[in-house]
């Protein structure tokens, strides 16, 4: 992952406050369904090493339950954003995102909207990010790279991702 710079100012905190707030969509288990070929090979790898489809590991957050728009000043091609809130004892399984596979130059950018504390967790590839800070955008390497994260700490983790593409 490469850092491309921070843009805390940008980040509201009225988002914050109403992604801490709100229950989002739980997922997998209340999320949409695999609706294409790679996204069904991921759900079954994660159902091949235990995990359930129906629990609930994390929330998810998109222009469909929350108030406010995502406009980031650093994007300028067509791009689809998702907030994640990870509470204490969540996770995310490690994946690789399926439309990464089929949306045509697909770069993956991940922006934490607080500090990095000790327990929030997320690895890409085989490196874990620590000691970010709100408002620092870092680029994937590779879109469809393996990553996943955990939440082992005492707080809530909030975390945007974006998805940029032709």
């Amino acid at each position: 992952m490469k850092f491309i710079g921070n843009y805390k100012e940008w980040i509201q905190d009225q988002w914050i406050d109403e992604i801490l707030s709100s229950r989002g969509t739980g997922r997998p288990g209340e999320g949409k369904t695999p609706d294409s070929k790679e996204e069904e090979i991921e759900y079954q790898k994660a159902r091949d090493a235990g995990y359930n489809d129906k629990s609930i590991y994390f929330w998810m957050f998109d222009k469909n339950n929350v108030t406010f728009k995502i406009n980031p000043p650093f994007i300028i091609s067509k791009y689809h954003w998702w907030i994640t809130k990870m509470l204490p004892g969540n996770f995310m399984p490690m994946h690789i995102d399926p439309h990464t596979l089929y949306e045509k130059n697909s770069q993956r950018y991940w922006i934490p909207f607080q500090d990095w504390e000790p327990g929030h967790i997320f690895l890409y590839k085989d490196k874990v990010i620590t000691d970010y800070k709100a408002g620092d955008v870092y680029i994937y390497d590779e879109a469809e790279a393996l990553h996943g994260a955990a939440n082992i700490g005492y707080t809530p983790r909030i975390v945007l991702q974006l998805s940029t593409h032709n």
